[in-house]
């Protein structure tokens, strides 16, 4: 074993030589062996143990046994108590969950305090197969039946090659002492049944089934290495960024080969679940009414269906805010962004394309000039129209705007009335002509 453990090591690229390596071990045969296996490969390691006190006097044995090992070993030796029961009553949680949060939070501690590389558990073959077993039973996608992997982060499973037969077989030939933990031998535990009532059935069908499991979970992995590589081509040719919100081109979504995971893959890390999937993509996909505007949420953001796009943005608290400017104020940072007013300037030869730049006419304006949201009935006489009025919203129709953008839309009045739907329109009554004398030029630089 000690050959097959060196080369899953080696072939993993899990950790070298040199770098130190932090095992959980509970006492089992499981973490025992690892143990063993780290020291007879003569590889340098620490041993800490959790003491969660759910099992009173043998809880307290295994600490023991576990100290004794890590002195027979000569190697550095960590230990914590946790009063987890108390703990997951007062934070409303199941009693595995907690005992596996204090326990991986505890270990990041010990290895960074202590110059660890790597924290090493225990987990072998059985149980990569129970996993994907058991997330194949809740409903899972392509990383659910990945199995557990070799190396998440700065936590490597260097015993996956194995069985638990093989690590029982081990340790009887080795004479190597360990400690039974009553609990796995109950059906308490949704993946004790399945390790004790699926598997022995799937080997009366196949005795082979380890090597089988073992070989179809390194296929399932290869298999999601394409799968990413293929949805991230895939979703660079539909969606793209722009100003904090993410598009998907609803076109090429339908055509793509697969919209329904190309669209969980893209939506997912917002929060949005499989049934919002589906209820997006009929949306779009049903022809019997107009989709556009639809909405669906997730805790922290939006997706609306726009003209042509999906569009992703984060939830934006929209208030009736207000931002004052008196006459003596030459600039305004409201919301992340600036308006920078210039007064007494003479008239441009010609007007600059820049559309986040105004001129009105000084004489016309009253102070303090107001800075506000849009609202629906807003009106203003656009420029060039000669005192035909317009609702802003009608603007946004013409200018084909989603409702992100007009949350985005900022309005500057003067004595009560629209002079400048700031980087859209000018209102014709603040604009210059050939009387004006004097012009206030106002610069937006709007939030990236």
């Amino acid at each position: 074993m000690i050959h097959s453990f060196k080369k899953y090591v080696f072939n993993q690229h899990l950790f070298s030589e040199d770098e130190r390596v932090l095992i959980a071990v509970s006492g089992g045969v499981d973490s025992t062996i690892l143990c063993h296996l780290f020291n007879k490969a003569k590889l340098n390691f620490g041993i800490a143990h959790c003491n969660f006190k759910l099992r009173g006097k043998e809880a307290n044995e295994d600490e023991k046994f576990v100290k004794e090992l890590a002195k027979s070993l000569k190697v550095p030796f960590y230990t914590v108590d946790f009063d987890t029961e108390k703990i997951a009553t007062e934070q409303k949680t199941s009693i595995q969950i907690v005992a596996r949060n204090l326990r991986y939070n505890w270990l990041e501690e010990i290895r960074q305090k202590f110059d660890f590389q790597y924290i090493a558990t225990a987990h072998h073959l059985n149980d990569s197969i129970e996993t994907v077993l058991y997330n194949f039973t809740k409903g899972c996608g392509i990383r659910g039946l990945h199995g557990i992997l070799p190396k998440n982060g700065k936590v490597i499973r260097p015993l996956l090659f194995a069985s638990k037969e093989e690590i029982v077989n081990f340790a009887l030939n080795e004479a190597i002492e360990y400690r039974e933990d009553a609990s796995n031998a109950t059906d308490k535990y949704s993946r004790n049944k399945i390790r004790h009532h699926v598997v022995p059935v799937l080997k009366e069908l196949n005795p082979g089934f380890d090597k089988t499991g073992f070989e179809n979970i390194k296929r399932l992995q290869e298999v999601e290495k394409l799968y990413h590589f293929a949805v991230e081509k895939i979703i660079d040719n539909l969606s793209f960024s722009k100003k904090g919100e993410l598009n998907i081109n609803i076109a090429k979504l339908q055509n793509c080969p697969a919209p329904a995971s190309i669209l969980y893959e893209l939506i997912s890390p917002f929060e949005f679940n499989n049934d919002q999937v589906s209820q997006v993509l009929y949306s779009i996909n049903n022809e019997s009414f107009n989709s556009s505007g639809k909405q669906f949420h997730s805790n922290e953001h939006t997706l609306l269906i726009d003209r042509k796009h999906l569009i992703i943005s984060k939830k934006r608290l929209i208030e009736n805010m207000k931002f004052s400017i008196k006459k003596e104020e030459f600039s305004l940072n409201f919301e992340d962004n600036n308006l920078l007013l210039k007064p007494n300037q003479k008239q441009p030869k010609a007007y600059p394309k820049n559309s986040n730049i105004a001129y009105l006419d000084q004489s016309k304006i009253q102070y303090p000039l107001t800075i506000r949201r849009w609202q629906k009935g807003d009106t203003f006489q656009p420029l060039g129209m000669h005192g035909k009025r317009k609702k802003v919203q009608d603007l946004f129709t013409n200018l084909k705007l989603s409702i992100f953008e007009k949350e985005r839309v900022w309005i500057l009045e003067s004595g009560g009335q629209i002079c400048w739907i700031i980087g859209l329109r000018l209102d014709e009554r603040f604009s210059i002509g050939p009387k004006t004398k004097n012009c206030l030029v106002l610069e937006f630089s709007p939030k990236k």
